[in-house]
């Protein structure tokens, strides 16, 4: 009957209303950091700060091979070049951790806050700063142009030589760990924030066949 319709459609956009806020509270938190980054590193930055490259800071290791056919679907993340592609029962790489892509989608950066398993298309990075949780080696990542940096093979891919040599200003360590205190907070809202819009996501995938089926009923 229409006006169950209409009650159905009701339940199901309040929803999507409420994910799509989350999600666009999370874009808000995520550029407030990035702005905070470049004011204290890019426009603040003193000059005698140590002149140096990114590979002062972090190594780019390659993730690891895992075919589809042997991926058990659930349990860790695993990260292909564009974000999560799967789930698997083994994990590589401890949490919190960020992967950058090196084939496919060139030069994204993803932060993971568990453990996952980044696959050969992608870096992950291991942190030479000791800067507790990667808050600053992630929003770094983010301010560089990676995309240029493409090798000269048939297939795209980020060159991690080139990348490794990308100047930077080398902040003093207790500046970056002042800072990863600052935007912990931000961080630590977009993580419940997440967490919250895939539980939100995985209720709406359960209520709509069941609701379009009838076996659930909306009290009209």
């Amino acid at each position: 009957p229409l006006p169950e319709q209409k009650a159905i459609a009701s339940v199901l956009s309040s929803l999507d209303d409420k994910i799509d806020l989350l999600h666009r509270q999370n874009k808000t938190l995520e550029a407030m950091a990035e702005t905070l980054f470049r004011q204290w590193f890019v426009e603040e930055a003193q000059e005698d700060w140590e002149d140096g490259c990114l590979g002062d800071i972090i190594e780019l290791i390659y993730g690891k091979g895992l075919k589809q056919e042997i991926r058990t679907g659930t349990g860790y993340p695993v990260i292909g070049s564009s974000g999560v592609v799967g789930y698997h029962s083994e994990f590589s790489v401890e949490g919190p951790g960020i992967v950058i892509g090196r084939k496919g989608t060139l030069g994204k950066v993803i932060y993971l806050w568990d453990n996952f398993y980044p696959i050969d298309t992608t870096y992950y990075i291991k942190s030479k700063a000791e800067s507790y949780g990667l808050l600053y080696e992630y929003f770094l990542l983010k301010t560089l142009n990676f995309e240029e940096m493409n090798s000269d093979s048939a297939v795209p891919g980020l060159n991690r030589d080139i990348a490794l040599s990308t100047e930077i200003k080398i902040a003093p360590s207790d500046k970056l760990h002042e800072f990863n205190q600052f935007c912990s907070t931000f961080m630590d809202k977009l993580r419940e924030n997440t967490k919250q819009i895939r539980t939100l996501e995985k209720i709406r995938d359960t209520l709509l066949p069941k609701l379009m089926s009838g076996e659930v009923r909306v009290v009209v």
